[in-house]
């Protein structure tokens, strides 16, 4: 099962103890091509860099499309939206939260426990 905490996080990514849990740490892959990562680490990634440490589904793919040229090219792919779906159920490390009843907007936003 995909289940890490911040530090192994860290030491997957390649960062030091002081640097920032996102996205931005990847490296870019080259020529617009898929990052190398999987899709769970992805997600967490991006909902980690965020800035309540929480996103909806669609501000996972939003976020996804905004750093990787390769999520901007295949945003009409549902296959990868798929996936994304897929595990954030699937994994336990993921934590679906619902939305107080005073935010706007459907859905719930994620997190990672």
């Amino acid at each position: 099962m995909f289940e890490v905490d911040d530090d192994e996080i860290r030491q997957l990514v390649g960062l030091q103890p002081h640097e920032e849990i996102s996205l931005a740490a990847l490296a870019d892959p080259p020529n617009g091509r898929r990052p190398g990562q999987s899709i769970p680490l992805l997600s967490q990634l991006a909902i980690l860099g965020s800035p309540q440490r929480r996103l909806t589904l669609q501000e996972i793919y939003r976020t996804l499309e905004d750093r990787f040229e390769w999520f901007r090219l295949n945003k009409h792919d549902k296959s990868w939206q798929n996936s994304i779906r897929h595990n954030l159920s699937l994994y336990k490390c993921f934590r679906r939260v619902s939305k107080p009843i005073t935010e706007p907007g459907k859905g719930s936003y994620w997190t990672v426990d």
